[in-house]
């Protein structure tokens, strides 16, 4: 399991004050959700699913960011709707950050929904799973998902890489999610993020490495444990150039062009100097 370096002086009674109310507001965000979903019984899912991220999932996801002592910084807007949201990828906090930024579903791996508590409440809140080493499963998915976004207009997003880097280094994305934009006619809007502090302290390198998991890492409460320790967390966010229909449809770009421009794209945000 990894542990945080010893400069990142994490308290464990910060820790679990904020674990209790975080597990407040996932009770209540899951609750509203069950209300709403009980009120939209007989209407298509859909529609379910444009109120639930818009007006519960969203807003609950920007309360929960401050909860957990992170300090946004965003350079750019997001749409709203009908984009496929793609960013480097650190950690499982990721996800939340997505939809802190713009309401979004996220297409998340089933390791994460193997998580007996995480990937349950992930689950009730409608995230989309899928077996990234079964190719199948990959495209069992992408038809719904693709109806999903035409339908629900809300934006979906997912990390191409497939798996956490280690805070520095991205690994080169892979293309099949990108099909879902090309599908559904629907703008891919790359997002680059960056830790750059804690506890009031420019991060180095090396410190960026404590706020990536990997699965094989241990346990993922833990984890988080140690980061909600920390008393605060600057997190910068660029959102980069959008790559719309129109460029994709007069360019002829298959879903590996769009994958290589959205890479091609992040890499140079995050190695740019005005992070800090």
């Amino acid at each position: 399991m990894q542990q945080l370096l010893p400069e990142l002086k994490s308290s464990q009674f910060l820790a679990y004050i904020r674990l209790a109310q975080i597990m407040l507001i996932l009770v209540l965000l899951v609750s509203l959700s069950v209300i709403l979903r009980t009120i939209f019984l007989l209407f298509p899912r859909h529609y379910f699913l444009r109120f639930n991220v818009k007006f519960i999932i969203y807003p609950f996801s920007r309360l929960l960011m401050r909860v957990i002592g992170v300090r946004l910084t965003v350079k750019g807007k997001i749409a709203t709707s009908n984009l496929l949201i793609v960013s480097n990828h650190q950690g499982i906090i990721d996800s939340l950050l997505h939809m802190a930024l713009s309401p979004c579903m996220v297409i998340s791996n089933t390791d994460i929904k193997s998580m007996k508590v995480i990937g349950k409440i992930m689950g009730l809140l409608g995230f989309v799973f899928v077996d990234r080493s079964r190719r199948k499963s990959i495209k069992e998915l992408l038809a719904p998902t693709i109806r999903m976004i035409t339908k629900s207009k809300v934006n979906m997003s997912f990390f191409p890489e497939g798996k956490s880097n280690n805070g520095v280094d991205i690994h080169p994305f892979k293309a099949p999610f990108f099909k879902i934009a090309i599908a559904s006619n629907s703008g891919v809007q790359p997002i680059a993020f960056r830790w750059t502090h804690a506890n009031g302290r420019r991060l180095s390198k090396e410190q960026l490495r404590a706020f990536t998991y990997l699965v094989t890492d241990g346990s993922a409460i833990r984890h988080l444990i140690n980061i909600l320790g920390l008393r605060e967390k600057r997190l910068h966010v660029k959102v980069l150039s959008e790559i719309t229909p129109e460029e994709i449809s007069k360019k002829n770009w298959t879903r590996k062009d769009v994958s290589q421009q959205s890479e091609t794209n992040i890499r140079k945000a995050l190695l740019e100097n005005d992070w800090y």
